[in-house]
């Protein structure tokens, strides 16, 4: 049995910041006078794909070049990672609300 609270953590709370992180994104592209969907893209997935990376490359006998270029392309996969992960949040968080709207 699920509880109101379950859905407000589940449902209400991750669809609340995606709304919230979404808005602040758009209004760092309007304020920069960019409207590059790629960049676009890349920052509001950055929260969501970033600890979903799975691609975490760890360098070896590197010069700090190599590790900072490595950082790099880690934290780029998972903005694109993420900007893929968005919808299938939504769609979980939305399955949680209507699971509990018709279970009631």
């Amino acid at each position: 049995m699920m509880t109101i609270v379950d859905v407000f953590k589940k449902s209400i709370v991750p669809l609340g910041f995606m709304a919230f992180w979404l808005w602040i994104v758009k209004l760092i592209m309007e304020v920069s006078g960019s409207r590059e969907l790629l960049m676009f893209l890349f920052l509001a997935g950055l929260p969501f794909g970033i600890h979903k990376m799975f691609v975490i490359l760890i360098p070896k006998d590197m010069d700090i070049g190599g590790t900072v270029g490595m950082a790099a392309l880690s934290v780029i996969i998972g903005g694109m990672m993420g900007c893929f992960m968005i919808p299938v949040y939504v769609v979980k968080a939305l399955y949680v609300l209507i699971q509990y709207i018709f279970r009631r």
